[in-house]
């Protein structure tokens, strides 16, 4: 029989709108992931609920890798973290049937998460697409699209979902300038990135010339897997901190939250905290 602690993390979900509110938080949620490998236990009995399709996937449907849950709890092709991402979309859209009358734009095309949201979606209202620049190969049926400086009209998309990628982007305020302008006035931007999250300013690596884009690193050089670089990697700009809900709002959005999100019954589980942190903002 589980722990009651282990029990409790069944199903958590909590909203913040800033770090002045996560903070005191945080002592008890670093407890919390301690309680991560008998979560885990769990998992490996149990099995997972995928969220939004209600799908159960066994255990032996899992690959159950480590330490960092985050990252290494896979189903269906997704990670724990995406599955963290649809929980924040089930809250909001009910059902998928409703996600899918939105117009969506996905900032990637080659993921797990990817393959999953066109296979249960389509194509029809899902645009999807990679930066192409200094690829390591040929991806001529890839669309392009820089988050800088985006190619789409204004207010095109009522959803905008990013994974993984505000560490990698040069000049973020310009891309969430951008989200923010292919949004439709009540849109929402739905976003993961690895996170700084004991602290509000981001941890900065390497900084870009806005003029000449010439890259300067502050420290060593820190890459991040990527399928479009296999070899060389994607490089980290910076780990953003909770400033990030600062700059959203400096954007144009109206309402910006970070939820936590921590559940065994979903394969949603984290590293150091329990669960996972999912960037939530609406224009």
């Amino acid at each position: 029989m589980p722990s009651e602690g282990v029990l409790a993390l069944h199903e958590l979900h909590r909203s913040y709108a800033s770090f002045a509110e996560f903070q005191p938080e945080l002592p008890g949620l670093l407890q919390q992931g301690t309680l991560l490998d008998d979560c885990i236990t769990v998992t490996r009995a149990l099995g997972i609920l995928e969220p939004l399709t209600g799908e159960h996937i066994p255990p032996e449907g899992l690959l159950i890798q480590g330490p960092n849950w985050r990252e290494s709890l896979v189903g269906n092709g997704l990670l724990s973290r995406n599955r963290a991402a649809l929980l924040v979309l089930e809250q909001r859209y009910g059902s998928l049937e409703a996600l899918g009358q939105q117009d969506i734009y996905l900032v990637e095309a080659l993921t797990g998460f990817a393959l999953w949201l066109r296979r249960q979606l389509g194509e029809e209202r899902l645009s999807c697409s990679e930066y192409l620049e200094e690829a390591e190969g040929s991806f001529s049926d890839v669309p392009h699209q820089d988050l800088c400086a985006l190619t789409f009209a204004s207010d095109s998309f009522d959803l905008v979902l990013c994974n993984e990628l505000f560490e990698h982007v040069q000049h973020l305020d310009r891309a969430f300038a951008e989200i923010a302008r292919v949004l439709r006035p009540g849109g929402r931007l739905v976003a993961t990135c690895p996170l700084a999250f004991g602290q509000r300013d981001s941890i900065v690596k390497a900084v870009a010339d806005p003029q000449t884009g010439a890259t300067q690193l502050l420290g060593e050089m820190e890459l991040h897997g990527d399928p479009i670089r296999p070899e060389h990697g994607s490089l980290v700009y910076r780990i953003p901190g909770w400033e990030l809900v600062e700059q959203l709002q400096e954007a144009g959005f109206s309402e910006v939250r970070m939820h936590h999100l921590a559940s065994w019954k979903h394969g949603v589980l984290g590293s150091d905290l329990p669960g996972v942190l999912v960037i939530a903002a609406q224009r």
